[in-house]
């Protein structure tokens, strides 16, 4: 069972990841950031779909939906900022950690509490990271209106984290409650 201080060690676990990624990025040249950032939305609609088409929950599946569409117009826009900066070349493929090749390969399905908190974890780190690659585009580009847009996605990510962070809350402490019965019904058995 997982106490409040676990679940913020793993948040300032993520946070660690988080840091040590982008520190690597923002090494990288701008096309290259942007052809990141670009396969990184790709790789998030995926997840939310993946999270759509697996949660039981109606309202969860709706919160989900809108996620996989603004992460689409996400993958839009910096694909049209792309376009307008390097206009006869496509994004590159950056190599990067990529969760949807481990779900792929094992038929990942949500069965327990603990792998939707496996997921959301997941969702966790890849809205932190999108969220500080943004606001690091946003202070390194000269365009206003990139800047402006820049600005609109990390917000975006921002609100997709606070939400996935809530859910993982909730769950955690539902795991717990579970799993403290599951310990009770196994005492009294005795």
């Amino acid at each position: 069972m997982e106490s409040p201080l676990d679940v913020f060690m793993k948040k300032a676990e993520i946070e660690e990841k988080v840091k040590k990624t982008l520190k690597q990025i923002t090494k990288l040249p701008l096309k290259d950031i942007l052809s990141y950032v670009i396969k990184g939305e790709k790789d998030a609609t995926a997840l939310y779909i993946f999270l759509y088409e697996n949660v039981p929950s109606p309202y969860l599946k709706e919160r989900f939906k809108q996620f996989v569409e603004i992460e689409k117009s996400h993958d839009r826009k910096v694909t049209e900022i792309f376009k307008t900066l390097y206009p006869n070349e496509e994004p590159k493929d950056i190599p990067f950690k990529s969760w949807k090749k481990i779900f792929e390969e094992r038929e990942y399905k949500l069965k327990t509490v603990k792998d939707y908190l496996d997921v959301l974890e997941i969702a966790m780190e890849a809205e932190r990271l999108a969220e500080e690659v943004y606001l690091y585009l946003e202070k390194n580009v000269e365009n206003p209106e990139h800047k402006k847009i820049f600005l609109e996605l990390a917000k975006d990510e921002r609100d997709h984290y606070e939400f996935v962070s809530g859910e993982y809350e909730f769950y955690e402490k539902a795991k717990a409650e579970q799993e403290l019965q599951e310990l009770i019904r196994e005492l009294s058995e005795r």
